[in-house]
């Protein structure tokens, strides 16, 4: 279950001398991005240098979307329905909250593309640059080392979560079926040896089984829920523990309440792999605007589709005990469920180096820009957030927390914040050149870009300070 896997790279910006050090899955050659067709205003491909970019199907690269999205933040969304309410009507509200966020995410990774391709750029990083200022392209560097280094910590939690309750289904017990000792041995014994390879290609098909992953466990959600084993009286009721039980009708309803907020976080992250927007808009086959919109329409919409089912199947199943990952809700001695935990074990395992890797880059793109990085300061670098991730996974034990956050901070920036400013200064831009003329359209898309900054940094203000508070003092809320 991948989750915004961005892999290291570089590729020279045509507009100045620096470097950018990141890239987004699937991997290629840095000289093939830098050969990408790009759309203009017409519809047409504009042709850059040569086409060397593999072109992909609508259907594929519809599929590489909906892979880039899905991870294990949808397993966090019952616990964001829960946050407000634990009544079964609260699915309501929560699927328009979902379908809202989700065209808006959906229209500003459409901007990013279509940014690049206007100003026929290869990244997220060069528009930022070419459109807002070289001087301030470290914010998406550091936008891009905290949404994979939050997406490692989570990993790590929901990692340990899971080997602790697959040794207790087998009965280990004691120290050693502990969260804190899970998360130590596959440290050491798995991430490790993993993130400190030298090429990450061999795991890059572990997305595709992410897919799947999610797919079988929506599906098992949904066979629970609708056979009522954890019902009170269920074949599976009371071998869950009292505090993770189905609970309904105690606290009610509150759409007014700031816990609402934590659904509009953890929705940032579900729908967040905007850096991958150039790659699939110039790797599309006949990449024309129309073309790229029915792609993010596919993407998006699957993914939405999704995040609805798991958002309703557990927590239709435990309501208000909805835990930050629900998987933690079925009992170890579900049998659906331990497979479940073990397909996404693997997943998880494989993912997280490509996951790591990006964070590293990010690393390298603020502290070292533009230079060569040795194998020692790779192997320093990788051991040094490792060990950052794992110590904070030790502490941490709520990935709804980890997930809501990450989308209040990084993942408002980079849906809502980065690609409106990348927008109106590009048509502003073209405005005064006398390229574009401010037509009613184009004045309402400026005011939409407009409602989305603000609405970017209030969600992101908002949301972090009442998922803090939620996690850590909920007696204020």
């Amino acid at each position: 279950l991948l989750s915004n896997n961005v892999e290291g790279f570089s590729v020279k910006n045509r507009h100045s001398k620096s470097t950018l050090n990141y890239r987004t899955k699937p991997l290629r050659d840095a000289a093939d991005v830098a050969a990408m067709d790009m759309p203009n205003n017409n519809g047409s491909p504009l042709k850059i240098e040569n086409n060397k970019v593999e072109k992909v199907s609508l259907s594929s690269s519809s599929f590489n979307l909906v892979k880039a999205l899905v991870g294990a933040g949808v397993l966090s969304f019952p616990a964001g329905v829960a946050a407000f309410a634990d009544v079964p009507r609260a699915l309501v509200p929560a699927t328009v909250i979902l379908c809202i966020l989700g065209f808006l995410s959906a229209y500003s990774f459409y901007s990013i593309g279509r940014t690049c391709g206007e100003e026929n750029v290869a990244s997220l990083g060069e528009a930022w640059k070419v459109t807002v200022s070289e001087q301030s392209s470290w914010l998406v560097d550091l936008a891009c080392f905290g949404t994979t280094l939050g997406t490692a910590i989570n990993f790590s939690i929901v990692l340990g979560d899971l080997f602790s309750s697959i040794f207790k289904t087998f009965g280990v017990s004691g120290l050693l079926a502990s969260r804190h000792a899970s998360i130590l041995l596959v440290t050491f014994s798995a991430l490790y040896p993993l993130c400190s390879l030298k090429s990450l290609a061999a795991l890059t098909p572990a997305s595709i089984l992410g897919v799947f992953c999610s797919a079988i466990t929506c599906a098992f959600l949904g066979f629970r829920f609708f056979g009522g084993a954890y019902v009170p009286g269920g074949s599976l009721y009371s071998s869950v523990a009292p505090s993770l039980q189905p609970s309904f009708g105690i606290k009610g309803m509150n759409m007014f309440s700031p816990s609402c907020l934590i659904l509009f976080s953890m929705a940032a992250t579900g729908y967040m792999c905007h850096f991958a927007a150039p790659e699939l808009y110039n790797s599309l086959e006949n990449n024309t605007p129309k073309r790229f919109k029915q792609l993010i329409a596919n993407g998006f919409g699957a993914t939405a589709l999704l995040s609805i089912l798991f958002a309703s199947f557990g927590f239709l199943t435990f309501g208000g005990a909805s835990s930050g990952f629900i998987l933690n809700n079925y009992s170890n001695k579900d049998f659906g469920a331990v497979l479940c935990r073990i397909l996404t074990i693997g997943t998880l395992i494989c993912g997280y180096p490509i996951v790591l890797s990006g964070s590293r880059s990010a690393l390298f793109a603020l502290m070292k820009r533009g230079e060569n990085v040795s194998e020692s300061l790779r192997l320093n670098a990788t051991k040094l957030l490792l060990s950052g991730v794992t110590c904070i996974a030790l502490v941490l034990e709520n990935s709804g927390f980890v997930v809501s956050l990450n989308g209040a901070i990084t993942g408002s920036s980079i849906i809502y914040i980065f690609p409106s400013l990348m927008f109106l200064r590009s048509t502003q831009k073209r405005l005064l050149s006398g390229e574009l003329k401010l037509s009613k359209s184009l004045r309402a898309e400026r005011m939409l870009n407009k409602f989305m900054i603000g609405l970017g940094a209030v969600l992101g203000c908002l949301g972090a300070s009442v998922s803090v508070l939620e996690s850590f003092f909920p007696g204020v809320l």
